[in-house]
């Protein structure tokens, strides 16, 4: 172990793909960061042959967590980064199940760390997995009017796009996100009234409020199985969650843009019913109607249960 090299630990949560889980848990045990240890939240109830396997995929697993039922992205996040913090750790590394990253992706985020005190939040670049030489995620503007986000270079081929210095971001993607226990203890973990997506937004603007500079690193490499686990882009989980989520993350970061907002979101369902050939239109149109009346009647958790495979 390099004591000269801040402690990081990896939080990795996990519902159900054990098999991504271990394909990723192997891509990070190749990592050639000396002082690495990972947590595995496990955002459902004890199976002992669960932890049986992914310990047998890698040797740098400190702790394996239940958290008993599905607490959602923030709350079972947040489950490893206490665990992180009380076991010492100077950084915590979100990292989804759903990724494969490159060997020196830690050590060019920690590079990047040191030479400013403010980038206590860091990501690197991540590209699609089926297309590693395509962008998913290299950054964030934020449009407060509209309360949408903008993101350069995202599905452009990395070698078009051509940005290879750090560059500020208004958030980092909790895909793989580097966050430091300054910025944790300064700013607060993930909110948890963010079940599922617009929970890492809200945290890179809390950073930015408090003084803190978002960087992404074009040099740190990971890839990304683009919404695996939620069914697919456009999934009724998906729409549900994202119109639930943006609507309360305006209250806190652009209220101006909520009603227009809403009026989006009843153009995008009367597109759905009245207009759209698509498979699946009606339980689309369903999801963004339960998602901003839930919203708007103040309820969080999962769900209905209709959104969530059986």
């Amino acid at each position: 172990m390099d004591t000269a090299s801040p402690k990081i630990c990896a939080v990795i949560l996990n519902i159900a793909d054990t098999g991504g889980l271990v394909a990723c848990l192997l891509s990070l045990d190749k990592t050639v960061y000396p002082n690495l240890e990972i947590i595995v939240v496990h955002n459902g109830p004890y199976k002992g042959e669960f932890e049986n396997e992914i310990r047998r995929a890698s040797a740098k697993i400190a702790e394996v967590v239940f958290t008993e039922s599905n607490a959602g992205f923030a709350a079972g996040n947040n489950t490893g980064i206490k665990r992180a913090l009380k076991n010492g750790a100077e950084y915590v590394l979100l990292l989804n199940d759903d990724t494969a990253a490159a060997p020196d992706f830690i050590d060019c985020l920690v590079s990047e760390a040191r030479k400013d005190p403010a980038r206590d939040m860091l990501g690197p670049r991540i590209n699609y997995f089926s297309d590693p030489e395509k962008i998913w995620f290299s950054g964030a503007i934020f449009n407060r009017e509209e309360c949408v986000f903008s993101f350069p270079g995202a599905d452009q081929l990395e070698a078009v796009y051509g940005q290879q210095e750090p560059a500020e971001t208004a958030y980092v993607t909790g895909c793989a996100l580097l966050a430091s226990r300054k910025l944790i203890e300064t700013v607060g973990m993930l909110d948890e009234r963010y079940f599922l997506y617009w929970e890492d937004a809200d945290w890179g603007l809390r950073a930015l409020k408090a003084g803190f500079a978002p960087l992404v690193v074009p040099a740190a490499k990971v890839l990304h199985k683009v919404s695996s686990s939620a069914g697919g882009n456009d999934s009724p989980l998906k729409i549900y969650h994202k119109t639930r989520g943006q609507l309360l993350f305006a209250a806190s970061h652009a209220p101006y843009a909520r009603g227009r907002l809403i009026y989006g979101f009843i153009k995008d369902i009367s597109w759905l019913l009245l207009k759209s050939g698509q498979t699946g239109r009606f339980l689309k149109a369903k999801a963004y109607a339960a998602g901003a009346a839930d919203y708007l009647l103040g309820r969080g958790g999962p769900g209905p249960s209709w959104l969530w495979p059986k």
